[in-house]
């Protein structure tokens, strides 16, 4: 007997999708997840599916014609469910004045950003991609101005009032900067393909070293011309602050469309973009003066009291550790175990890639602190990134718009008293665990996206959790990135995933970062972690066993996945509900025995 509590099985065959909203929603889910075949019975999630995917879902349904949430998308249990709640896009709702070119708001991330100290011009993300054969110079130029044209934030200017204190944004007018200046060729033709990755890391560091936001230069790009029959790279450099790991989706995208044009020998025309960056950042401001999220308050400084378990030998002092290559690695966790955690671990639990890879996290945490005697009150605080393009800052479409919307929010985490033989054994401890995470994070309002408003925007609340405790540990998932069939214009893994680069001088923010991201390959997805710390508080040989534990850990889930009973509801699936945890396996329990 099937019941709501079970979860959708993604290697079932299903039913075929019957009608047209069914088909187009099917086909766009394979699309966007590069999957062969959906069908009805299929859900999202269990696909592989993730909160940054939904967005490129919800835009393409969008623009064929069918409106849908990012919400509809990660909670409907299958494709039936999300196609009756998608509805046809009759009409659009009035514009809103929106002009993208001017001032624009410090938002929180940026604050925090200058909260961290250092210098400023060189903070930026790098992405690589694969360039054509037959591409020039002037065809690259003429591409580039496009991508400056249309993108606010890639015109974006910074303003510093008195030193390091207060900082004034604003977007320059389209046209205001000159795609030739920010493209430069570097022949490679005569080096072999084994030296290519030393001259982009040379050439993508001296690219960062001409960044100016001051001066409104916050793109530059690195073109590695391998001759007109062979493919060559594209070195992307840009400021964080005009950039974020979605904005690389977006920017790849518009490169393969507007060469596109200059091979058909038309006129670039680019997608619009709904909102421009300039509006959602008065948005927040707008939010800070209407005081709209003071009620959130009270359960952040709870999150924020003393007393968890800290990682590291000692407490970390501000400006003493500096962003260092030397204090890095990456680790990968092999295609069959990704696989899992991506789309078997999730669907049991209705939960997200993020529950299950903190699950994880807080077990290797609290592995490690009970082994070393250091385990506080028992809990782990730590920071959580997300996209920060949640919908509960109000009905704007973020799908395109290029820049930094990085939201952060501490989290703490709490796993209760925990049988410990019973995790190391896979056993009901373990998904005990995945859901007290689970509640634990869904108890965050809308995703942490108003914390930054009262930590940086509202005059009355910032300096009341400005004092409170400081997680000294920021884990980020970066979301998955496909590379289908080595494309054009596709991102190269080999040299990242658009994360955080640094120039000389900048000061640590944590005392362990931590930077994950799925990449899917000719196996099948990896997810790879990159780690970094901090020498004064903890060693490497530390950081690497606590990398190790959690992928140990996140096996263990997926070990417990493949038991029989595995999985279930949890209160907050259940949103007219009061039944308590307890009371939801018990119904579960005797539903499975019918």
């Amino acid at each position: 007997m099937t019941s709501p509590f079970d979860a959708p099985n993604a290697g079932d065959a299903g039913r075929v999708p019957v009608t047209a909203r069914q088909r187009l929603l099917c086909e766009l889910v394979a699309d966007v997840l590069r999957v062969d075949d959906v069908r009805l019975d299929d859900g999202f999630v269990a696909l592989g599916g993730d909160s940054i995917i939904a967005m490129q879902l919800v835009s393409r349904a969008r623009k064929a014609g069918l409106r849908i949430a990012v919400g509809d998308v990660l909670t409907h249990r299958d494709m039936e469910a999300l196609a009756q709640a998608a509805t046809p896009v009759d009409r659009e709702p009035p514009p809103v004045a929106d002009n993208g070119v001017g001032p624009v708001v410090t938002t929180p991330i940026a604050h925090w950003f200058r909260e961290r100290g250092g210098g400023v011009d060189t903070y930026h993300q790098l992405a690589v991609l694969r360039t054509p054969a037959g591409l020039t110079q002037p065809h690259l130029v003429s591409m580039a101005q496009a991508l400056l044209d249309h993108h606010d934030a890639l015109r974006l200017r910074l303003t510093v009032r008195g030193g390091a204190g207060d900082w004034a944004l604003e977007t320059l007018p389209a046209g205001a900067v000159d795609a030739a200046t920010a493209v430069r060729r570097v022949d490679v033709a005569q080096h072999p393909e084994d030296d290519w990755p030393a001259l982009v890391r040379q050439e993508s560091d001296a690219a960062r070293d001409r960044l100016r936001p001051r001066e409104g230069t916050v793109l530059q790009a690195v073109w590695c011309d391998a001759g007109p029959r062979r493919r060559g790279l594209l070195a992307l450099v840009v400021h964080h602050l005009a950039v974020d790991s979605i904005s690389w989706r977006v920017l790849a995208a518009d490169l393969a469309t507007a060469w596109r044009a200059v091979e058909e020998n038309t006129a670039i025309a680019l997608d619009p973009v709904p909102t421009s960056f300039r509006r959602w950042s008065a948005v927040l401001g707008e939010q800070a003066r209407a005081r709209s999220c003071v009620g959130e308050l009270p359960g952040w400084l709870d999150r924020l009291r003393p007393g968890a378990a800290r990682f590291g030998d000692r407490a970390r002092v501000p400006g003493r550790d500096l962003e260092s290559q030397d204090r890095c690695f990456t680790e990968s966790l092999p295609a069959e175990v990704t696989e899992e955690i991506l789309t078997t671990v999730p669907a049991l639990f209705h939960a997200d890639i993020n529950d299950v890879l903190l699950t994880g996290l807080a077990l290797a945490l609290d592995d490690w602190h009970r082994r070393r005697g250091t385990e506080g009150d028992g809990t782990a605080l730590l920071h959580l990134e997300g996209h920060g393009r949640e919908s509960a800052l109000g009905d704007l479409d973020l799908s395109r718009t290029v820049g930094w919307f990085t939201s952060m929010f501490p989290v703490r985490l709490d796993l209760g008293e925990l049988d410990r033989a019973e995790v190391d054994a896979a056993g009901p401890a373990v998904g005990a665990a995945v859901k007290r995470v689970k509640e634990q994070v869904r108890g965050i309002p809308d995703k942490g996206v108003r914390y930054g408003i009262l930590r940086y925007l509202d005059p009355d609340t910032r300096p009341l959790l400005e004092q409170a405790a400081r997680p000294e540990f920021v884990f980020n998932y970066l979301g998955r990135f496909a590379v289908p069939d080595d494309a054009d214009w596709s991102v190269v893994p080999e040299y990242g995933t658009g994360l955080d680069g640094t120039g000389p001088g900048m000061p640590m923010a944590h005392s362990v970062e931590v930077n994950a991201a799925t990449v899917d390959g000719a196996d099948g997805p990896v997810l790879r972690a990159t780690w970094t710390w901090a020498d004064s508080v903890v060693s490497e040989a530390d950081t690497r066993e606590l990398a190790a534990t959690w992928f140990r850990m996140l096996r263990l889930l997926v070990t417990h996945a493949r038991e029989p009973g595995a999985g279930g509801l949890t209160p907050s699936d259940l949103t007219l509900s009061s039944l308590s945890q307890h009371e939801l396996e018990e119904i579960e329990s005797e539903l499975r025995a019918i």
